[in-house]
């Protein structure tokens, strides 16, 4: 009884707070991007990650990159970096906006994992 009602409680809190669990990334990931990103690595998509946690978090909650085409991507990075600046007073370098940009361009276009494919 007391599992069910610990986790009830934890399924409610992270539904409250819209807390995105991101896919962890893979080379597969970076494969399916080869063709616009010739020379990317895992390194750099995995960096792109921490960067988009940690930058992106500061201001409001994460967002399943996969909610968002790559065009809409495009537009989104770029305004948030800025207004991350001029709300907060984050700084965000060029080289931390392409990271995060190519970051979450390469998610978008990650397959749904299925709960069979878990099994």
């Amino acid at each position: 009884m007391k599992k069910v009602i610990f986790t009830t409680f934890i399924i409610v809190v992270l539904a409250a707070c819209k807390a995105v669990i991101l896919a962890v990334p893979a080379q597969s990931d970076v494969d399916r991007v080869k063709d616009k990103y010739p020379n990317y690595t895992l390194a750099e998509l995995q960096k792109g990650k921490k960067l988009y946690e940690l930058k992106c978090q500061a201001c409001h909650g994460l967002k399943n990159p996969r909610k968002e085409s790559e065009e809409e991507w495009r537009e989104i990075v770029p305004e948030m970096v800025q207004k991350a600046k001029k709300k907060k007073g984050i700084i965000v370098s060029a080289e931390e906006e392409e990271a995060i940009l190519k970051y979450v361009i390469t998610m978008s276009s990650a397959p749904k994992i299925s709960k069979e494919s878990n099994k």
